[in-house]
């Protein structure tokens, strides 16, 4: 899928937030899903992005919350809400590992990377 329909400001924001999450993660790869990515946000819509991180698999909850303040500090700065999804690349590569495997499958099909 490609990105032309982001407006300005989700784009500001996603590429803020994967940059400073890259500069704390051994991040592989981010990706936008959900409405923004579909083109059916609102102005009330969040911006889901997973990001897939190298190695083994960590501490989920730990991570998110981390993941979330970053996510907190966008939101200051621009307005938009980022919702982070960390997933590791063993559970992106078998989606099966992972507790919703259709969710990365959904993610796989519909989603920007960026």
């Amino acid at each position: 899928m490609t990105a032309t329909h982001l407006s300005a400001d989700t784009i500001k924001a996603t590429q803020a937030f994967v940059a400073q999450v890259a500069q704390a993660y051994p991040m592989q790869q981010a990706i936008l899903f959900g409405s923004r990515a579909r083109g059916t946000e609102h102005d009330e819509s969040d911006a889901d992005i997973a990001i897939i991180l190298k190695g083994k698999v960590g501490h989920f909850i730990r991570t998110k919350m981390a993941m979330n303040d970053i996510a907190y500090d966008i939101l200051l700065d621009t307005g938009i809400r980022i919702q982070p999804l960390p997933v590791w690349a063993g559970e992106w590569e078998h989606p099966e590992r992972y507790s919703n495997p259709h969710l990365l499958r959904n993610i796989a099909q519909e989603g920007i990377t960026l």
